[in-house]
């Protein structure tokens, strides 16, 4: 069994993209993919008054689950956009950190291969005393870190990886959000030379900026991550990273 924590340096880098897009490559291998992730906030309401997560919709479609399944994706949805500790609270929801965990367990026990997105940064509250680091260092998995070619982020990144080494989070490398390799510049390039060189972790791929025809067709989307990630690299480093546990 093989999981894969998705972290990124900041929100709206693309953790949800690239989770749905590493999902649906997985499928179209042949692999049912496990995706999870434990709790959403900034949810929308549909016309029947029911919550729900763009995002669990999106990665359900990548990974062809079905409608019935939305629950066990993200169990907890909630309204407000904040982290899911001040969310909560606003809401009158208990969030509890060890059934977080379990569900993730039993995602990952029950797929080959798991794609479990994180909430925000790394450093994100779920609760006051339970951060993302607390719910993927619990887990035990490695992760891998999403960037966005853009000013500040090489601090960002370094600063990501760090923390997550000196919590003990192997980190696989960083995949790259919304490059455009027809426009990229000194800084655009400049910020994948210093992503490895001031942390020694490699860029496994830089998903380009995509059409909403392409993000909603899960077929093309993994046609897009075999073209331009390093797929079998990140999963050969995270059984790896199994293997050492």
């Amino acid at each position: 069994m093989i999981a894969i924590g998705i972290t990124a340096t900041d929100t709206e880098m693309g953790k949800t993209v690239v989770t749905g897009a590493l999902a649906a490559a997985l499928r179209y291998r042949g692999i049912t993919p496990g995706i999870y992730k434990p709790v959403a906030s900034g949810c929308v309401r549909r016309q029947d008054g029911e919550l729900i997560s763009t995002d669990a919709e999106f990665q359900m479609q990548c990974a062809g689950y079905p409608d019935r399944l939305r629950k066990q994706v993200i169990p907890i949805v909630l309204e407000a956009a904040l982290a899911p500790a001040e969310a909560s609270k606003l809401e009158g929801v208990e969030l509890n950190p060890a059934q977080m965990v379990a569900g993730a367990r039993d995602c990952i026990e029950s797929h080959e291969v798991s794609v479990l997105e994180g909430i925000g940064g790394i450093t994100a509250p779920i609760t006051e005393d339970f951060l993302v680091k607390d719910y993927f260092g619990a887990l035990g998995i490695p992760v891998l870190i999403v960037v966005k070619p853009v000013l500040g982020n090489v601090n960002h990144a370094v600063l990501t990886a760090y923390y997550c080494q000196q919590q003990g989070i192997p980190v696989l490398g960083f995949l790259v959000n919304g490059w455009d390799e027809a426009h990229a510049g000194h800084l655009e390039k400049s910020n994948l030379y210093y992503y490895e060189k001031l942390t020694g972790l490699p860029v496994l791929g830089k998903l380009p900026r995509m059409s909403d025809e392409e993000l909603n067709d899960p077929k093309r989307l993994a046609a897009i991550v075999e073209k331009h990630v390093a797929l079998d690299r990140i999963l050969e480093h995270a059984a790896a990273s199994e293997q050492t546990k």
